[in-house]
């Protein structure tokens, strides 16, 4: 038990047996898998998704996915915001009762700029109308 072959033969052994272990979890991980970073869903993206939309039931899910995610407006992103509104009010898929609606509830969710909402839904309004 006290020769030297016997511990190289079972240090042999040891590493025969964790070397081949050690190099499949390397290769695991680095083929596994890897959760892709999250896009998160902009203004601008929601942008694309309104000029998209083409048929009713596109509009309604881009209508339903602004309500739901972009109601209260971002200060910084104003200007792609109030394009987003402007460009759901100047579809053809809903009246004008709906749009007054959609209006006065995204004036009671962003009193600071009622006002430019209002303006920016009747400037659209008026240009609708004359098509």
């Amino acid at each position: 038990m006290y020769m030297v072959d016997f511990y190289l033969i079972l240090w042999g052994i040891a590493f025969a047996c964790v070397v081949p272990t050690l190099m499949i979890g390397v290769v695991y991980i680095l083929v596994s898998n890897r959760e892709t970073p999250r896009h998160d869903f902009t203004v601008n993206d929601m942008l694309n998704v309104i000029k998209g939309a083409k048929s009713k039931d596109a509009f309604t899910s881009a209508l339903n996915q602004f309500k739901s995610k972009f109601k209260v407006l971002d200060q910084k992103k104003f200007d792609v915001w109030i394009s987003c509104v402007k460009e759901l009010v100047n579809s053809s898929h809903w009246d004008t009762d709906a749009i007054a609606k959609f209006g006065q509830e995204l004036e009671d969710a962003n009193s600071a700029q009622a006002k430019n909402i209002s303006i920016a839904i009747a400037t659209v309004l008026k240009t609708k109308e004359k098509k």
